[in-house]
């Protein structure tokens, strides 16, 4: 396999990068991970962030021994690129290509083994902190991707008998693949108990609507690559998705660092504002009511207490 290329994706090269508006041939090229050593900057910020999270967390007195220290770090970054493709029959990349376990090594070095610990107080330093979330941003984004078609080639010639494309295979194919993580280290309960965590979200969006624009031969992709074609840009469909596909991950990624929003931030939130809005107010209505109901049993069972204790009085008479 080719180092360079970690997952078999549609080449996006040929497309013509220059639209009415301006020249956005930078962002494109960064964001459809076309330049050099796209897959070495992928990785190693992905292995870098994997590792930083035990330092910073689990490892942060330092007592962890280091292979538990390195091989955490190794399945917080790449769960999903180790056991997703198992699913499909593949070749794991871990095992099939050097590069990404070559890079969690390097990571792992540089995070705790560096001479006063100046790796991990650099890396620490707000722009490598957000040069660490644009690496590992892409590779995730490019892996959305790169599953989708996967599970699309796999699939397309036994769609079901109501619809002509795949729908649900290839999108929930790409789901799984940032959430193995969560799955291995929290238990499928410890990860859906709240509700639909943000990187289930995150990953349906993305998929879902980069896979209908690219792969969807049936009315639902025809219809939303026709809307595309109206507007005033000249740009393909399959990039025009990628792109916003990749810029939202992005945006959304470095909004949840400590110095913006904080993790808790979740830009989905704002496109359901308006249904959360109009579904609180039975929410406090029904906590009103319970409190109604336990302040009215209070007295109840205070008489209930006093009727017990005189009652008891009277028998010791």
């Amino acid at each position: 396999m080719n180092h360079s290329q970690q997952y078999p994706v549609i080449k996006e090269a040929h497309y013509n990068y220059h639209t009415n508006i301006m020249d956005l041939s930078f962002a494109i090229s960064f964001l459809t991970a076309n330049f050099a050593y796209a897959a070495e900057f992928q990785n190693i910020f992905m292995a870098v962030q994997g590792a930083m999270a035990v330092r910073n967390g689990p490892n942060k007195d330092g007592k962890m021994k280091s292979f538990h220290a390195f091989l955490q770090g190794v399945v917080t970054a790449f769960a999903g690129g180790i056991m997703t493709p198992l699913w499909m029959g593949r070749a794991t990349p871990m095992l099939a290509n050097d590069l990404c376990f070559g890079c969690c090594i390097i990571a792992f070095l540089l995070v705790n083994s560096t001479p006063l610990d100046i790796g991990h107080k650099v890396l620490n330093l707000f722009p490598f902190r957000m040069l660490t979330i644009m690496g590992a941003q892409l590779f995730r984004n490019r892996g959305i991707i790169a599953f989708v078609n996967i599970a699309h080639q796999t699939f397309k010639e036994n769609p079901s008998p109501y619809y002509p494309t795949p729908v649900f295979g290839p999108i929930l194919n790409a789901c799984i693949l940032g959430n193995m993580g969560s799955f291995f280290f929290k238990g499928f309960h410890g990860h859906l108990k709240d509700g639909m965590p943000y990187i289930v979200q995150n990953g349906l969006f993305v998929a879902s609507t980069y896979h209908f624009i690219a792969n969807d031969q049936g009315p639902i992709g025809e219809y939303l690559r026709e809307a595309i074609a109206k507007l005033p840009i000249e740009m393909d469909p399959v990039l025009l998705i990628t792109l916003v596909g990749g810029l939202f991950m992005q945006i959304s990624a470095l909004l949840q660092m400590p110095d913006f929003f904080g993790p808790s931030f979740n830009p989905f939130d704002l496109l359901l504002a308006p249904i959360n809005a109009f579904s609180k107010p039975k929410v406090q209505k029904t906590v009103q009511m319970k409190i109604k109901t336990v302040s009215e049993s209070a007295p109840s069972q205070k008489k209930s207490k006093s009727q017990k204790k005189k009652a008891a009085q009277k028998k010791k008479k």
